[in-house]
């Protein structure tokens, strides 16, 4: 999806080169996730189950608001 692309490269351009190891492979875990699942998230529509999903998905929510 577009949207997500947009929303995803404007995060990566900002915060990925800022991550430790572990995180960025969560961001790398959360990419591998269905774009239905990652459009549900970043539209608040669903949350993830996992607790460190959740918070990445949020920080990436807010940088698009």
């Amino acid at each position: 999806m577009l949207e997500l692309d947009v929303l995803l490269n404007k995060f990566i351009d900002v915060h990925y080169a800022k991550f430790d190891v572990v995180g960025q492979d969560e961001f790398d875990d959360l990419l591998g996730q269905s774009d239905v699942d990652l459009y549900a998230w970043f539209t608040g529509r669903r949350e993830p189950s996992d607790s460190s999903t959740r918070e990445l998905v949020g920080r990436i929510r807010k940088l698009s608001e």
